[in-house]
């Protein structure tokens, strides 16, 4: 199974009394798991003042269930190198790139005064700054192709590769690549929600990838540091397999009309799991079946579990319309407890410790919904 691998750096400039600024260096990532690719990238930044991680939700931006919970990979991450670490709510963590880069970007900017953002990159040499150009314009030849693709069926990702590459050569093979696709993603939403940030690509070095440590965490465990794997051993993992039967009976109890009106389920995908779930084996069974031109296993798995959560379409879309409503505190070490005691007060976004603590009508919607999805993770222990 595919897995993001993108992390990104980002500094951060908080003015603080006598003190003209701090550096403040944040590392956005899902950490599933931790491996020592991850721990060069915490060496690559030089003599910080302190290390901010945004970490996704129990639920990755794929749409699967994260190997192990967000507390264990929070932890991990200071061992790592974190001072604090803050959390990207599901809403946005099991969202597509854009949203996904969205939720980030506008938590990280809206902590203080952001100065540099970093990103991991497959092709640190290609001009990703035209894409960016090209996707805010939309030329009209930019248009023309990309509404043409999806016309014919594509899926976004796809009529947008081949939309770029009818006007910069080398762009559709580029944005293919996951972490470039985000790259772009975080400079596009820093363009759009108007931050002033600089960028400074990083270039991703070694062999190390999530997805071949959870398909055999024994045969790859030389990925991983031994806090890490340790951590894998000692704490209950996830399967996301376990969601087969709770999709069935929804399936079974659900109409054209129910599913439609749940966010995501759009263009006819929902006449596209009513027909196939019966003759399905399992979950990889029947995401192989509903997968094709249109439609990719990560947009398919995050709408099944729009489906089992209940999301309604205009809920979500409101609730996602604007600013992220807060960032919860997640882990921290000495340092990173000086930082909240210090700029919290500054961050222009929430920071919460308990979901409790929100008050606002948006943000408590943003609660309930992590607790359906925290709930719902806790279902599917192995």
């Amino acid at each position: 199974m595919p897995q993001l691998q993108v992390q990104y750096i980002i500094s951060l400039k908080i003015f603080y009394k006598r003190v003209d600024f701090i550096i403040l260096t944040g590392i956005t990532a899902e950490f599933n798991p931790l491996h020592k690719g991850h721990e060069l990238l915490f060496s690559k930044i030089k003599n910080p003042d302190g290390i901010i991680v945004v970490l996704s939700s129990n639920f990755t931006q794929r749409g699967s269930p994260s190997i192990s919970d967000k507390l264990t990979r929070a932890d991990n991450a200071v061992i790592a190198g974190a001072d604090l670490v803050l959390e990207l709510p599901f809403l946005y963590s099991c969202s597509a790139a854009q949203d996904f880069s969205r939720g980030a970007v506008n938590i990280l900017g809206r902590l203080g005064f952001v100065e540099q953002i970093a990103f991991g990159m497959e092709d640190v040499n290609f001009d990703a700054h035209k894409l960016v150009s090209i996707m805010i314009n939309e030329p009209e030849n930019y248009k023309t192709v990309l509404k043409h693709e999806m016309s014919l069926g594509a899926s976004f990702p796809k009529a947008n590769s081949i939309a770029l590459e009818n006007i910069l050569n080398g762009s559709g093979d580029f944005i293919k690549k996951p972490n470039n696709l985000l790259a772009v993603s975080y400079m596009l939403n820093v363009k759009k929600q108007g931050f002033n940030i600089e960028f400074f690509p990083v270039k991703r070095t070694g062999n190390f990838k999530s997805s071949l440590i959870r398909e055999n965490i024994i045969e790859n465990s030389d990925m991983l540091p031994d806090y890490s794997l340790q951590s894998l051993n000692n704490n209950t993992l996830y399967n996301e397999g376990k969601l087969w039967p709770l999709l069935q009976c929804l399936f079974i109890r659900s109409s054209v009309d129910e599913l439609r009106e749940i966010y995501g389920i759009d263009e006819g995908i929902e006449g596209l799991f009513l027909k196939n779930w019966k003759a399905s084996k399992n979950l990889g069974d029947f995401i192989g079946k509903c997968v094709c031109s249109r439609y990719t296993r990560a947009h398919i798995r995050r709408r099944l579990i729009y489906i089992l959560l209940g999301l309604k379409r205009a809920d979500v879309k409101e609730a996602m319309n604007g600013n992220v409503p807060y960032t919860r505190v997640l882990a921290f070490n000495r340092k990173g407890r000086e930082i909240l005691r210090k700029y919290k007060k500054y961050s222009q976004i929430p920071i919460i410790s308990r979901l409790k603590d929100i008050k606002t009508e948006k943000g408590k919607y943003f609660a309930r919904t992590e607790n359906k999805a925290s709930q719902l993770y806790s279902l599917i222990k192995c």
